[in-house]
């Protein structure tokens, strides 16, 4: 699976997982672990435009961003 991210930024993975994990590695200073980054990636939504995304799993992590308009699915 292939993504496009704000900025442009694509990403890949063979699973919503992985896809979480590649957003994860790109930050310039991630966030200790995946769940502490997808808390972060999260509260970022909230605050930008008022989306709410959960946190209980990478891949509903993942579902949420896409249903926000925050991942674009490329392939």
């Amino acid at each position: 699976m292939k993504f496009r991210a704000p900025n442009d930024i694509i990403v890949e993975g063979q699973s919503y997982r992985e896809v979480a994990e590649a957003l994860w590695k790109l930050m310039m200073v991630p966030e200790p672990t995946l769940e502490e980054w997808m808390v972060g990636s999260a509260r970022r939504a909230r605050e930008w435009d008022g989306s709410v995304v959960r946190t209980t799993s990478p891949e509903e992590h993942i579902e949420d961003l896409i249903t926000s308009g925050f991942l674009t699915r490329l392939s």
